[in-house]
């Protein structure tokens, strides 16, 4: 099935179709006259249907709200077994060009995150995304408990002893932090889970384009605040905290959600290696990279 029969699937006669991006899924740029639109294909991983519809159900909820986002045309659906999603597309450049991101937008990027954080709390409360668990409970995968957790160490230390040595040391010091203790009671809603510069776009100066939800789910709000510091972007927080105020052991509390948001995707990885029957330690130098940047919030 070709490209254009795809999009006539999802409602749209297509004029032209340019592939623009290709990660994990993979994207074309859809022109229709004068209406532009974005094609994805998913990557295609078990439960991908029920993650997608999730995904983009908030997108939609935030559309409603007013934020700049890329609407569905239709829900996703499944075409000549694999997933696909029409949405419309969201133009603008990113807010910091060429890699180079100042304090002061990180304090920019965190007072657009507080607006988001409290148009978000207006929301009905919803199920976790379907796969998915909240990153203060990371110090276990999303299934299987203490067993499970053994186990993906085991075949990570398998493939690379040392890498799973500076993981297990890592893994004392997130259980010390007791997340889930600090945060009981504390509401759940959805998080971006990617709130950073390069996904966030703008036109005269205003905000233009919020994009990449691929790894929102439900967790405290507070962690999405943690994921955009990235373990060490203080301005974040101060530009959150302009807007929307915190409790000092929430504030105590970024660097362990960090540590938590790199714990996840460990188990993720080591998961995915199970799947595939490939082991790839090389996917985690990135997260073993961000143990030794990652340093508690300090108020300026």
């Amino acid at each position: 099935m070709t490209l254009a029969e795809v999009v006539r699937a999802l409602g749209v006669e297509p004029d032209s179709i340019r592939r623009i991006q290709a990660r994990a899924n993979v994207h074309w740029r859809v022109r229709a006259g004068r209406d532009v639109y974005v094609l994805r294909r998913y990557v295609d991983t078990p439960g991908i249907a029920a993650s997608a519809a999730w995904e983009q159900a908030l997108i939609d909820d935030l559309a409603q709200l007013g934020w700049p986002v890329a609407r569905s045309v239709a829900p996703p659906r499944e075409i000549a077994a694999r997933h696909w999603l029409l949405m419309t597309h969201v133009g603008g450049r990113k807010i910091a060009l060429g890699g180079k991101v100042d304090r002061a937008t990180y304090r920019r990027v965190g007072g657009l995150l507080a607006r988001l954080h409290l148009d978000i709390e207006r929301l009905a409360p919803r199920p976790q995304r379907p796969g998915w668990g909240a990153f203060i409970d990371a110090h276990l995968p999303v299934s299987g408990g203490p067993a499970r957790r053994d186990a993906l160490l085991a075949r990570l230390e398998r493939a690379r002893p040392d890498m799973a040595e500076r993981f297990r040391s890592a893994l004392e010091t997130l259980e010390a932090r007791r997340l889930p203790q600090i945060f009981t009671g504390e509401p759940h809603h959805p998080v971006h889970g990617d709130f950073a510069p390069w996904n966030l776009l703008e036109r005269g100066g205003a905000l233009s384009g919020l994009l990449d939800f691929e790894i929102g789910h439900v967790d405290v709000l507070v962690a999405d605040i943690a994921l955009a510091r990235r373990g060490y972007h203080d301005a974040v927080v101060e530009g959150y905290l302009e807007v929307r105020p915190l409790p000092d052991e929430q504030l105590a509390a970024l660097d362990g959600l960090w540590l938590a948001c790199l714990f996840y995707g460990l188990w993720s990885a080591i998961e995915g290696w199970e799947r595939d029957g490939v082991d790839r330690p090389e996917q985690l130098d990135w997260n073993l990279e961000q143990l030794g940047k990652t340093r508690p919030y300090r108020p300026a």
